[in-house]
């Protein structure tokens, strides 16, 4: 049986490819516009991923904690460092210590003088209140001594600039027991030449309580005087050139009873 082909033609118009051919145009031109602000977008980025590059290279560095090496002997503690700009910084609160190798006050920015206070502030005349260094030691009977509190009075007068320890007297202690030498002491370094201070008992003191105070640098008795309660306080000034240690010592006497007093060093200024 013959085999038969049947072909079959299509044809378009010129209709149909113009429509076509609009189409794909107009396909492309959003393809472009589209490519377009991609290629925008990832410049944008690329110049904000170089920017970060950047600030992440001059951010500070943080390194371990170095130990410190004073004299040839290594501190107890360690001293946080950081590289910032090709310049190593280091935490000064741990390093002053290492810098002065003694103990330092707190320090503060002063602006409108464009520097670096480093301890007390000055008093008016010139000098810097003793209470408000630190203390380097002391001894004080089941009480910490406490600097500067607002609740220290000698006969009524308010001592705001003071530091205030407790001495205790048991009636079967013998005169001479250790424990009735009470004391605080700071760190002079040789720094100061001369001491006013007023030396009393707070009000809080039992009746009939007294004792000696007596002042010592780098162990040498410099002054003492006797005291009791309700007694006016004592002015003092002590010659301290050259002075390291400062020992201000309270001895209570004895009684015949249980009884306590509050040692008061009050007004206490160091004059270089």
């Amino acid at each position: 049986m013959p085999s038969f082909f049947c072909f079959v033609a299509v044809v378009s118009s010129p209709k149909d490819y113009k429509t076509m051919y609009e189409k794909l145009l107009k396909d492309y031109n959003s393809l472009k516009t589209q490519y377009e602000k991609l290629k925008k977008d990832n410049a944008t980025l690329q110049a904000k991923v170089n920017e970060l590059s950047k600030k992440a290279t001059a951010n500070p560095v943080y390194e371990y904690q170095r130990d410190i090496i004073l004299n040839g002997v290594t501190l107890k503690y360690k001293v946080p460092f950081i590289n910032y700009k090709g310049m190593r910084y280091v935490h000064l609160d741990s390093i002053l210590y290492c810098f002065y190798n003694k103990n330092i006050s707190p320090w503060k920015i002063v602006d409108n003088k464009k520097a670096l206070v480093i301890g007390p502030d000055l008093t008016p005349d010139g000098g810097i209140y003793l209470t408000d260094l630190p203390l380097s030691d002391y001894y004080s009977i089941e009480y910490t001594p406490v600097s500067n509190s607002n609740e220290v009075t000698i006969l009524g007068q308010p001592k705001t600039k003071n530091i205030v320890w407790r001495a205790y007297n048991k009636d079967y202690w013998n005169e001479n027991d250790p424990v009735r030498y009470t004391f605080v002491q700071y760190k002079l370094n040789g720094d100061y030449k001369k001491l006013k201070l007023t030396l009393g008992l707070d009000d809080d003191t039992d009746v009939g309580a007294s004792g000696v105070f007596r002042i010592y640098l780098d162990g040498e008795k410099k002054y003492e005087t006797p005291i009791a309660k309700g007694e006016k306080a004592k002015n003092a000034t002590i010659e301290v050139a050259g002075g390291n240690t400062l020992k201000i010592e309270f001895y209570i006497n004895h009684h015949d009873r249980y009884m306590q007093a509050f040692p008061v060093v009050a007004d206490a200024v160091l004059y270089k």
